[in-house]
């Protein structure tokens, strides 16, 4: 734990992501006072301070089904997107072969319009 005097006058933190008072001092988690000192938020010191808890809510057992249904409408968009890039890269094929075709087709006309030309000399 570290104490730090808060500079900012808008830094909200802890469970309820309560508003820290400017120039009030906390007893923060080491790396969190040390990411608000480098960011300019607070500054170390040694005055007593009011302890800032962190608390992390454990998820109810009810979400379990909650996450099985998530998960079968994950996988549903996995394979759409799967099956729209495979879609994808066909389009690609064949706009890149016809591409190749016309290319072929018009060096081929430019081929025989200059043998016309130099027939016609």
């Amino acid at each position: 734990m570290a104490l730090v005097k808060i500079l900012s006058s808008n830094l909200f933190a802890g469970a309820g992501f309560q508003k820290l008072e400017a120039g009030k001092v906390y007893d923060v988690d080491k790396d969190i006072a040390d990411k608000w000192i480098r960011s300019g938020r607070a500054e170390s010191t040694k005055e007593k301070g009011e302890a800032l808890q962190f608390e992390v809510a454990t998820p109810s057992s009810g979400s379990q089904s909650d996450t099985s249904e998530l998960q079968a409408q994950l996988d549903s968009a996995l394979t759409q997107v799967k099956q729209l890039q495979s879609e994808t890269e066909a389009k690609e094929k064949e706009h890149a072969d016809a591409l190749a075709a016309e290319k072929k087709r018009a060096d081929d006309a430019e081929a025989a319009l200059a043998a016309a030309t130099k027939k016609d000399k």
